[in-house]
């Protein structure tokens, strides 16, 4: 007996209740070929016609692509996957740091926007400020055949990235490469010490000569090119490094507030602060320390509160940094043995009045 016919989608499944009594009364999925059969083209085709990867008249396409509406076909991209000769799927990896940072919202935009002219799905991974499941969610994408991977690393033993690369991984670091792998990596920075400079002497034109800090965690290189471009701008304005007006290897916002409360709160308290990322800029603001005694701040990164507070901004530009990881990625896919690639996507100092 042949196998039953696929239904179409709008067709009533056996039973009662209009729901699948036993394994005998589930659908078999459809295939290419019953589209195929229908629309009188070949397989492949038809493959070329649903995945868009290939020379098909406009008519064609469209009678193939209404037939596989009108039966419910679903590609089954794990399959084509493993089909293929480099068996990697049509989707692209992302690991954030911590989804929570708003940093990262316009970044994947950015990311997806490329990704969709390549016909690429993209998966994302919260390492959630957890190196360890940082390395699990890596690894995890690389068990499930991901086409690319893009990482904004937390972590600083990541150097079984380049023994992944080496077999062929397209592999791109977005915003911090780990110490050790700059260079050896295709990766997306911005100009943060050049740029930090700048915001730090804007300071002290305003007459600031007492400029505390906050930073994140120096496990990347964009906090410490942000650390270096504070000290690089205190020593060309002759100012001293007063560590005492200094906290480091903060991670939340929770981090940030209880810091703010010890640098504000003391009698030789900064007139100005300035915090390496804006998550931590917002800690900052909620402290009763800051309400109590405002101080003018300069914050790495924007976001939709500092204009509100006066926050003058260095903007990195997020959307373009994640479009150009995933080009740059792309890129690779198309050239796995090009040597490693560095863009740097310029930051802008914004600068607000506090009212």
């Amino acid at each position: 007996m042949s196998p039953e016919a696929p239904r179409s989608r709008n067709s009533a499944p056996r039973g009662s209740d209009n729901a699948p009594t036993s394994s005998a009364d589930l659908r078999r999925r459809p295939r290419l070929q019953d589209i195929a059969e229908v629309t009188g083209v070949s397989i492949k085709t038809v493959s070329r016609a649903i995945r868009g990867d290939g020379p098909v008249a406009d008519a064609t396409r469209t009678r193939i692509l209404a037939e596989a509406d009108r039966l419910g076909f679903q590609l089954n991209d794990i399959a084509a996957g493993l089909r293929r000769k480099d068996q990697s799927m049509s989707t692209v990896g992302v690991t954030l740091g911590d989804l929570t940072n708003p940093f990262f919202a316009p970044m994947l935009r950015g990311i997806h926007a490329v990704a969709a002219e390549h016909r690429h799905l993209v998966l994302t991974g919260d390492a959630q400020n957890d190196t360890d499941l940082e390395h699990r969610v890596i690894r995890q994408f690389f068990a499930h055949r991901v086409a690319g991977l893009i990482v904004t690393p937390i972590g600083t033993d990541l150097g079984y990235l380049a023994d992944e690369a080496s077999y062929g991984a397209a592999i791109v670091f977005v915003d911090s490469p780990p110490p050790g792998l700059d260079g050896l990596l295709d990766a997306v920075t911005t100009t943060n010490e050049q740029t930090t400079r700048e915001g730090i002497a804007m300071l002290v034109a305003r007459g600031h000569r007492r400029i505390g800090f906050l930073g994140h965690p120096r496990a990347g290189s964009g906090a410490l090119e942000r650390w270096n471009g504070y000290r690089a701008a205190l020593e060309a304005a002759g100012l001293p490094l007063d560590m005492g007006i200094v906290r480091d290897g903060l991670v939340t916002d929770a981090d940030a507030t209880t810091a703010a409360e010890s640098v504000l709160s003391g009698p030789d308290a900064p007139t100005a602060m300035f915090t390496d990322n804006n998550r931590l800029c917002v800690g900052l603001l909620l402290s009763t320390a800051y309400s109590t005694r405002p101080v003018d701040v300069l914050s790495f990164d924007d976001f939709p509160l500092a204009p509100k507070f006066g926050v003058s901004v260095i903007d990195s530009d997020p959307y373009e940094v994640g479009r150009v990881g995933a080009q740059l990625l792309f890129d690779r896919l198309a050239d796995r043995a090009r040597p490693a690639q560095r863009a740097v996507v310029p930051a802008r100092l914004v600068v607000r009045q506090r009212a």
